[in-house]
């Protein structure tokens, strides 16, 4: 996830912390095979600076549950309140910053878990 980045016009956002990652992690037998499982959560802070490298916004997502059975499109990623809020000029581009960040993470935690299925 900290490997997240996009760019939205003269906006550059990207992940700064995965923090509170928690969860389980089981094995299981099914049909004679033995199935890891996993079920974690965890917060993400991002932030989005400009081309002159000011940061613009930043704020904190959260991933209530990433699973062994998770598909890109389930996802839930929860975006919380601003921490540093945008101004009027940057506003637009930073929700769109933000919802192409969504869009990342979903693909890096879908690849996550395809990877880990095919190995496992």
């Amino acid at each position: 996830l900290k490997s997240a980045r996009v760019e939205i016009g003269s906006l550059v956002g990207s992940i700064k912390e995965v923090k509170d990652l928690s969860g389980d992690a089981s094995v299981a037998f099914v049909s004679g095979k033995k199935r890891y499982i996993f079920d974690y959560n965890a917060s993400v802070k991002y932030s989005f600076h400009d081309g002159e490298d000011n940061r613009v916004a930043s704020g904190t997502l959260q991933l209530p549950d990433i699973s062994s059975t998770a598909m890109s499109d389930e996802l839930e990623v929860n975006v919380l309140a601003w921490k540093k809020v945008p101004s009027e000029e940057n506003l637009e581009a930073a929700v769109a910053c933000r919802d192409a960040l969504v869009c990342v993470i979903r693909h890096q935690v879908f690849a996550f878990v395809n990877a880990f299925n095919t190995e496992y």
